[in-house]
């Protein structure tokens, strides 16, 4: 039984590196912290999913440099991209798009990530991997369980909470969706982008009916940009986050929370 705990505490901590290692990765070209992950906590299981897949699936090439950077890389590619595909069928969202990077398959993985991760594996297994073992198995027998079981309370509660703040977007998304395709179709000429500019012109141009119509479908649109924290940190952490049925709904709501985020720093 000590192995599973063993083996459940390392999921935790390469979900904490993997977390740190990104969230550091990303917050340097864009000059300002950025926590990365599903999950609201300082760890992404995606990560610990893989470093145990790896520890398990790379033991037999550890003794060769060459086949334990290029299985490393068949490996996590191969991850990656299963796991891309299955958050997009699950959740209707792509999570991350490397469409802009050369060398991409389908904006699910790339060739610059690919080989970074090759490279992370190769560490992993000699120097981290190792060393993570080493301290995990001198931990006392009586408090593997103790420890373990309070990680597992942990990624439940936050594991919860994640999945009411994607099912909260995702109702938002489709319901401003409809919001918008409906101020197109009465306004008729109208694009998404000048819907704000054609809104002071209506009062003059449209029937009285029509006028209140469209103001209460603004009023609707306004207050379902404005969106909570948790939601704020789910589109901050994934800046390439597209929603496969409404994206144009979910670009609109990154614009709103960037623009309100301005102000309040020029304030």
């Amino acid at each position: 039984m000590d192995n599973f705990w063993i083996l459940f505490l390392l999921f935790t901590a390469y979900s904490f590196l993997g977390w740190l290692c990104e969230s550091i990765f990303c917050s340097i070209p864009a000059g300002k912290w950025i926590n990365r992950g599903f999950l609201n906590g300082p760890f992404c299981p995606i990560y610990g999913v893989g470093g145990i897949l790896v520890a398990t699936l790379l033991s037999p090439f550890a003794h060769d440099l060459f086949l334990l950077y290029f299985a490393g890389v068949m490996i996590t590619t191969a991850f990656e991209y299963v796991t891309g595909f299955a958050l997009e069928k699950i959740f209707h969202t792509k999570y991350w798009d490397y469409s802009e990077h050369r060398f991409n398959f389908q904006g699910r993985i790339c060739l610059d990530n690919s080989l970074l991760f090759g490279v992370m594996c190769v560490v992993g297994m000699k120097l981290i991997h190792p060393a993570l073992l080493y301290l995990l198995q001198r931990i006392p027998g009586r408090a593997l369980p103790l420890l373990a079981g309070a990680f597992i309370l942990y990624f439940i509660c936050d594991t919860l909470l994640t999945l009411r703040t994607v099912l909260q977007l995702n109702g938002k998304l489709r319901e401003l969706q409809l919001i918008l395709d409906e101020i197109k179709q009465r306004a008729s000429a109208a694009t998404s982008e000048t819907i704000e500019n054609l809104q002071a012109a209506f009062a003059s141009l449209l029937d009285d009916d029509t006028r209140e119509a469209l103001k209460a479908l603004f009023e609707r649109k306004e207050k379902l940009e404005g969106v909570g924290k948790g939601v704020q940190r789910l589109i901050r952490a994934f800046p390439t986050m597209k929603s496969v049925p409404n994206n144009e709904s979910l670009q609109r709501i990154r614009k709103a929370i960037a623009e309100r985020t301005r102000r309040i720093k020029y304030k």
